[in-house]
């Protein structure tokens, strides 16, 4: 959404995926990050990154240089595939706990934006999140830590030899699970949708790479712990246990097969579940979804254990982000529902968390001439 020179955006920093929604434009990519070098035989037969949109092409390839002009720090970085790809020993998975200390997951969330900017320098409206756990210990700081002014120069893709320059006007924080209430209830002015939402308990899970967030909502309020909470559990538990049944299948070989959630994460996006070995490959379908029915059955106990004294009240569980739509048939609540592209739940909810403040100033501005 662009407003004069303002871009109003949401960015959802998960730990498995970067997804940033402007409204316009939805960028997504795996949040996977390493050190950049310089490019020498990976320069060569691109091929396969050349087709699809001008966005999705630089998204395959985002060897890029962040600048943040507060420190006049510039650094060299492989992101996402391109990370995967070109160094696969030390491309890894950046979210800390503390975002607000991680230079790299920063460095991911400006990348997204940079992507998303249509122009060489933009003011950016930035609505984000952090799990419920860490909420209330990280939200300011990780608020201050945002605002700046930042430059991503692109060194291969459609962008190649472009600089995008944006400053982050103002960012707000909010709990995760809150984006997708936030989308599922109001539109970009504050104006109810589903006023439903507004009356009684509601319950949204967002499961993600590491960590399940729940959060229960009355009368349209977020309530405390331990009615909000995160759970340790998420995708990250289904690929240990995918790992170790590989490892079993293939323990009569001289090499068995000893593999990691980053490697697997990448064979069932980019591979469909096969696992290349031998002359052939290894169907890991099967088992990943005798996981998935797992993680699904245990977050739905644990979450029925601790929001037993209400679970009667609850009339609406909304599900959301991409593990929420890979386990929705495990999860044992008769009031289940999948919110539309639920991978973007928290990152488009953020957008109109921002987009309300946007609003809400200019409202401010008119009334004071």
């Amino acid at each position: 959404m662009l407003t004069n020179d303002i871009i109003v955006a949401g960015g959802d920093p998960g730990f498995g995926a970067i997804k940033l929604d402007t409204g316009d434009t939805k960028v997504l990519f795996p949040a996977v990050i390493c050190k950049g070098n310089e490019r020498i035989f990976s320069t060569l037969g691109n091929g396969i990154v050349a087709r699809g949109t001008d966005e999705e092409m630089q998204i395959a390839s985002l060897d890029v240089v962040v600048t943040n002009h507060a420190t006049g720090v510039s650094r060299h970085y492989f992101m996402g595939s391109l990370a995967e790809s070109l160094n696969p020993n030390e491309a890894h998975y950046c979210w800390d706990e503390d975002k607000s200390s991680d230079e790299e997951a920063t460095a991911l969330l400006v990348v997204a934006l940079a992507i998303a900017q249509k122009e060489p320098k933009a003011n950016i409206y930035l609505g984000t999140g952090v799990p419920v756990k860490y909420y209330a210990a990280l939200k300011d700081k990780y608020e201050a830590e945002l605002k700046g002014t930042w430059s991503v120069t692109f060194r291969s893709g459609p962008y190649k030899g472009q600089t995008r320059q944006m400053t982050i006007i103002r960012s707000r924080v909010l709990p995760q699970s809150y984006g997708v209430f936030i989308k599922e209830s109001l539109n970009e002015f504050g104006i109810p949708i589903s006023p439903k939402l507004f009356s009684g308990y509601v319950v949204v899970i967002d499961p993600g790479f590491r960590t399940t967030d729940v959060a229960t909502f009355y009368d349209g309020v977020m309530l405390d712990p331990p009615n909000s909470f995160s759970l340790e559990k998420g995708l990250k538990w289904a690929y240990t246990g995918v790992a170790e049944k590989l490892k079993e299948m293939t323990l009569s070989h001289e090499n068995p097969i000893e593999t990691d959630d980053k490697e697997l994460d990448k064979i069932f996006r980019v591979n469909q579940g096969m696992y290349p070995w031998n002359n052939g490959a290894i169907n890991l379908n099967p088992v990943m979804e005798e996981m998935l029915k797992q993680l699904g059955t245990d977050i739905s106990r644990e979450i029925k254990k601790s929001l037993k004294p209400m679970l009667g009240k609850i009339h609406t569980v909304l599900v959301a982000g991409k593990v929420g739509e890979m386990i929705f048939e495990h999860l044992q609540f008769e009031n289940k529902v999948l919110i539309d592209n639920p991978q973007f739940g928290n990152a488009s909810g953020f957008r109109i968390m921002a987009a309300n403040l946007v609003n809400n100033l200019t409202k401010k501005v008119n009334n004071n001439p």
